[in-house]
């Protein structure tokens, strides 16, 4: 079967300018979001930032389907989609709140490296030893950043670490959704999930925010959503092969981000450990392209 034709060039560079856009939005949002774990609860910020997420969804909805885009074919679907959003963004903050950005984004990026070992299981693909090996590789990365049994904080890794296991579920489970659901409806109830968990959340711990409070939490929810539009417009533009390695870029804004704000600077293991990971997922993403007849 001979391969499909490619997007056009020019196309292809809107879409990594977008991809690039959008992660050094997002990064942002999660620069923001570590400085207001100095001041609010975590269950405080999601509630927030989702609240004000919705802004930029309602948006996106009004322009592209209206409300009827947000019609629900696959429940279940939705709801475990929902769940592996909130535990994700819960992991971040979680870690954030202690590590450096840049550290909690080189332990995240191990999300494609759990996603090429569950294919097998959970989508049926086949995985040659090739990519198997890269996954070895690419979690022997991740356990020389948090090197287990030495580091006093490696309780907070593991929260970077699931979140990067439950987004690999995440994007596992939205590529079976984009069959029957719009991307209108699976941004807007995993938005409602996370809001709907912090909500749970603020009995248990809150904190009347100020206005600089509110303007922050404000910011933060709407560059989020603004981010994730720069993240549509990247993948309606670009393929989804061409785009992939660029997403590694994040780890660029983090690095820039965590120095101007936080005064942060990578640590070498951070930096050795990040380069096997990110290397094992370009090598996946490379040995996919290959196995498809796309190189």
């Amino acid at each position: 079967m001979s391969a499909p034709p490619l997007t056009p060039a020019v196309d292809q560079l809107k879409g990594i300018a977008a991809l690039v856009t959008a992660g050094a939005i997002l990064s942002l949002t999660d620069s923001l979001a570590k400085h207001l774990t100095g001041i609010y609860p975590v269950g405080e910020i999601l509630f927030f930032r989702s609240l004000f997420v919705f802004i930029p969804i309602l948006f996106m909805v009004s322009r592209s389907g209206g409300l009827g885009s947000l019609r629900v074919n696959n429940w279940g679907g939705q709801i475990l989609r929902g769940g592996c959003v909130l535990f994700t963004t819960f992991g971040f903050v979680m870690a954030i709140k202690v590590m450096p950005l840049a550290d909690v984004i080189a332990i995240f990026f191990a999300s494609p490296i759990f996603g090429t070992a569950m294919a097998p299981f959970l989508l049926g693909e086949k995985v040659g030893w090739r990519r198997w090996t890269a996954v070895l590789i690419g979690f022997a990365g991740v356990l020389y950043m948090i090197k287990p049994g030495s580091n006093p904080l490696v309780w907070i890794a593991v929260f970077a670490l699931s979140a990067a296991f439950t987004n690999s579920l995440r994007d596992i489970i939205t590529r079976r959704l984009s069959t029957t659901e719009t991307n209108n409806s699976i941004m807007f109830y995993s938005t409602a999930f996370v809001l709907i968990g912090g909500l749970c959340a603020l009995p248990f711990d809150w904190k009347t925010p100020d206005l600089y409070g509110i303007g922050i939490l404000a910011a933060t929810g709407i560059l989020q959503g603004v981010g994730q539009y720069f993240l549509v417009i990247a993948f309606r533009f670009g393929e989804v092969a061409v785009l992939a390695p660029f997403r590694y870029f994040n780890l660029v804004w983090a690095v820039i981000y965590g120095y101007l704000f936080f005064g942060d600077v990578p640590q070498r293991d951070i930096i050795i450990g990040g380069a096997v990971v990110v290397g094992s997922g370009l090598f996946i993403w490379w040995r996919e392209l290959r196995v498809k007849g796309r190189l």
